[in-house]
């Protein structure tokens, strides 16, 4: 009898190891709400330390070039306002960024151009939490391209480490000049100073031996065992930039190569790391993937966020609560917007 009883507790036991991953898998999707309601693309969020999120959204205006617009929500992303506009005269801005500093000051990135005469990454600070803006820093940028918009430098993305540094990473193209070529890099830069100024680049993913390949947008995010985790596309040979992944101890330090393929996912892949450890990526193809092992193993989510398919539509995905999670998207025409989650 006692024996029966201990493999009947050790049964239930086993059973209810296994219905972990489960019952992270069946993310039960709701409302919706809009960020940006026209003209709109490339939605990112942050969150404020007294609970507020910030987001910031691509305008795309007709008879001037794009700028950032910057919103707010107080309730927990249900509804936004609009706080402040950021442009740079005479230049076209996209791929807005945001992160949240410590001490409360608000750092926004972005990809800033004039198409074929000068490639910047440039970073605006706020410090009444999105308000008001002021130009801080260059982090890389191409002012020789001779002509060429394909010489550019994209997609910057900040990583706050456990010391204090901050880390960007971003999709480079201006080794592709060099011998050998490389059609595309992933590169990381590192500031001490709350990103004023940043070290020299680092080459994190790069075909071998150069090629056309073109490793980008990369994305990365601390898991719960203290790695982290990078995604990122890489075009050429796919039209539909299959996504993989590499992991590092540190952040700074990481394998050569072009790392591990991830199923379902294609195209500006964008990850997150939930407070109970789970860790969540979707990407172009919107699609949402989860792995409870940190990053071991991955599953897809049974319904997606945002049920259209593969499509350039720039999705990003955040944790708003202790089991809530929202996707942003680029919902056609020219409208961003959030749904939620569950999970």
């Amino acid at each position: 009898m006692r024996i029966s009883r201990l493999l009947c507790v050790a049964a239930f036991a086993l059973a209810a190891a296994l219905v972990v991953p489960v019952a992270s898998a069946n993310v039960r999707w709701g409302e919706t709400a809009t960020i940006a309601p026209a003209n709109a693309g490339w939605g990112r969020m942050a969150s404020l330390p007294d609970g507020r999120w910030l987001a910031v959204t691509t305008r795309f205006n007709r008879d001037a070039a794009s700028t950032l617009v910057i919103s707010a929500s107080d309730d927990r992303a249900r509804t936004w306002k609009e706080l402040a506009t950021v442009a740079e005269e005479g230049r076209k801005i996209d791929n807005g960024e945001l992160i949240v500093l410590p001490e409360g000051r608000v750092l926004l990135g972005m990809r800033s151009l004039i198409d074929g005469k000068s490639y910047r990454l440039n970073v605006h600070a706020s410090d009444d939490a999105g308000r008001t803006w002021r130009f801080l820093g260059t982090i890389d940028r191409n002012e020789s391209p001779r002509g060429r918009t394909d010489r550019g430098v994209w997609e910057p993305v900040f990583t706050r480490l456990p010391d204090g540094t901050l880390s960007v990473l971003y999709a480079d193209e201006t080794l592709a000049d060099g011998t050998p070529s490389y059609n595309q890099v992933v590169s990381q830069r590192l500031s001490r100073d709350g990103g004023k100024t940043w070290g020299e680049r680092s080459v994190l993913v790069a075909q071998p031996g150069g090629g056309k390949l073109r490793p980008g947008m990369p994305v990365m995010t601390r898991l719960q065992d203290g790695r982290y985790l990078l995604v990122f596309e890489i075009c050429g040979e796919d039209k539909h930039c299959p996504v993989s992944t590499k992991f590092s101890p540190d952040g700074i330090t990481w394998p050569q190569g072009l790392g591990t393929a991830l199923a379902d996912q294609r195209c500006g892949p964008q990850v997150m790391t939930t407070t109970r450890g789970t860790v969540f990526v979707t990407s172009c193809q919107n699609e949402v993937s989860w792995s409870d092992d940190n990053g071991a193993h991955w599953q897809r989510v049974a319904t997606p966020a945002w049920p259209f398919g593969f499509r350039h539509s720039w999705p990003a995905i955040y944790q708003l609560g202790p089991n809530e999670i929202g996707v942003v998207n680029g919902v056609a025409p020219g409208t961003v917007q959030i749904r939620f989650g569950t999970w």
